[in-house]
């Protein structure tokens, strides 16, 4: 019969021996052990970077040489396509189910009773967890622009923003990543099914992107219902906008982002057109301020990882 392969978190805080080049502390430790087996496997990787790249690969693959011409901007190109495909959809599925597990998934397996015992207690347990989490989203982030930044220089050499392009979705991408991954974090911590845990997450990424999306244009025609009842104060989506046009002001103009994303922001309430006095110009809502914005969903993300950190310490789970 095969030996069982120990639990590694389990013979590194038991031996007590450190990894290499880094501290035996218990928070560390356990960072890298939640890093490299539980969410750095080679399978999640490469499907992670593959959904990632998948669809904008594509465009760029199949989007006529001749169609661009002169000094092109891949922001216009797969600008839409990344904001939405990638960092409204796919990001954030990505990450939901990467957290999902990582403290029911203890609980399920009694990993986590052992680590109780050790000196480190519940808190640092989820939030080394959740700094592992960071490290790895930051990284799907890192090589999936990469590989897109990459064949977007080999199809189109003639793209003059490509470091723009990089920069705007990076570090739009650490807000996804702390937002999604906290929330699910908090779940992780209070459910005992992963199961249970994904279902919230995933229903605010359908209700947020998905639904408000198809849903919208009908609250902000005529009466403009969206403005009038103050839906903006519960509108994810809306902050995550906000917070976009914010990065993306850095880098480009605020016409050629209306140019290219006009009907997005629109359609998330950042900006509004007065259909009544027959005006088509739009205007900037200014609803919240977009550090407000930020604010808003780190604050959150910080209520849900308290607040699973002290469920998970008052939780019996022997």
């Amino acid at each position: 019969m095969n030996a069982v392969e120990p639990n590694p978190v389990i013979k590194e805080l038991k031996e007590g021996k450190p990894y290499p080049g880094i501290s035996s502390s218990p928070s560390l430790v356990l960072i890298k052990k939640t890093l490299i087996f539980d969410l750095c496997t080679i399978k999640r990787i490469i499907l992670s970077i593959f959904l990632m790249v998948f669809v904008p690969t594509l465009i760029l693959a199949f989007t006529p040489s001749g169609v661009l011409s002169g000094d092109e901007h891949v922001i216009q190109l797969l600008g839409f396509t990344t904001w939405y495909y990638n960092f409204a959809i796919m990001f954030p599925i990505i990450i939901i189910g990467a957290t999902g597990p990582l403290i029911s998934e203890e609980l399920r397996t009694g990993t986590l009773l052992f680590l109780v015992s050790k000196p480190i207690d519940r808190t640092r347990i989820v939030l080394s967890k959740f700094i592992a989490l960071y490290i790895f989203g930051t990284l799907i982030n890192l090589l999936s622009l990469s590989l897109i930044s990459l064949f977007s220089v080999i199809k189109y050499p003639q793209f003059v923003d490509i470091g723009q392009y990089f920069a705007l979705f990076f570090l739009y991408s650490l807000i996804i990543t702390f937002f999604f991954g906290g929330i699910t974090m908090g779940f992780s911590s209070i459910f005992r099914r992963p199961r249970n845990v994904l279902l919230l997450p995933l229903a605010l990424v359908i209700f947020s992107f998905l639904v408000m999306m198809m849903f919208k244009p009908l609250l902000l025609f005529g009466e403009n219902w969206y403005e009038k009842y103050l839906l903006y104060n519960l509108d994810i989506g809306y902050h995550f906008a906000n917070i976009f046009l914010w990065i993306s002001e850095a880098f480009v103009s605020e016409q050629n982002l209306l140019n290219y994303f006009g009907q997005i922001f629109w359609m998330f309430g950042i900006y509004k057109i007065d259909w009544e006095g027959g005006s088509t110009d739009p205007k900037r809502t200014y609803y919240y301020d977009p550090i407000v914005s930020v604010l808003y969903l780190t604050v959150i993300s910080v209520v849900f990882i308290v607040i699973g950190a002290l469920y998970l310490k008052k939780r019996d789970i022997s």
